[in-house]
């Protein structure tokens, strides 16, 4: 005579699933990964795009801040030309004389000015660092005395008459416009809106 399962036992074997309902359950999981992925990425791209324009502005105040501190004129000088990263130098000396693009020898020539910080954004990051296509300046410098922005028209600097655009963009996001105010003040807008929780450009 045959005796019952031992309830216990037959619990147990019950917790247990089957290949088709594992199957089942990878399929939704892989689903779920397709659907997200490309919002995740986005969420990566914007959150890279944001620590890089932030980084950009801490930058600017402190060339600002230096200024003040070594009681002569600061100098950031923008490349946004290079094919492996684009790229900022902040000096002092000949605002001229500087090329963050420069791999090769010294960013800055001995004697003519000197190095304070360079900063490179690589392209494989998908974040480039440039000067508008209307803007002519590639070069803008803080006065110690007052912090108001300096330009560099030809080779004689000179204050400057209109604000300094710089533009951090993602292709497949959009960017940030900074304008660096004639008082030496930052101020940060997103063309047509493009990130959320940023001011769009008038």
């Amino acid at each position: 005579m045959l005796q019952p399962l031992n309830p216990c036992r037959r619990a147990a074997r019950s917790l247990g699933l089957t290949l088709i309902e594992l199957m089942i359950v990878v399929a939704v999981l892989a689903t779920l990964v397709v659907l997200t992925a490309p919002s995740f990425k986005r969420m990566i791209d914007t959150q890279r795009l944001r620590s890089v324009n932030a980084a950009l502005i801490t930058d600017i105040q402190y060339a600002r801040a230096e200024a003040a501190s070594r009681n002569e004129r600061v100098w950031m000088r923008f490349n946004g030309t290079g094919t492996a990263f684009t790229c900022y130098v902040i000096l002092i000396g000949d605002a001229t004389a500087c090329d963050c693009q420069n791999t090769t020898t010294d960013i800055c020539p001995a004697g003519s000015a000197t190095e304070i910080r360079t900063v490179r954004v690589p392209q494989s990051l998908g974040v480039t660092v440039a000067i508008p296509s209307t803007q002519t300046r590639t070069i803008m410098g803080f006065d110690p005395a007052t912090g108001r922005l300096w330009g560099v028209p030809v080779d004689i600097p000179e204050p400057a008459t209109a604000p300094f655009q710089i533009q951090v963009r993602n292709p497949s996001i959009g960017g940030f416009l900074d304008e660096v105010e004639l008082t030496g003040r930052p101020t940060v807008c997103s063309p047509s809106g493009q990130v959320t929780g940023v001011p769009a450009c008038s």
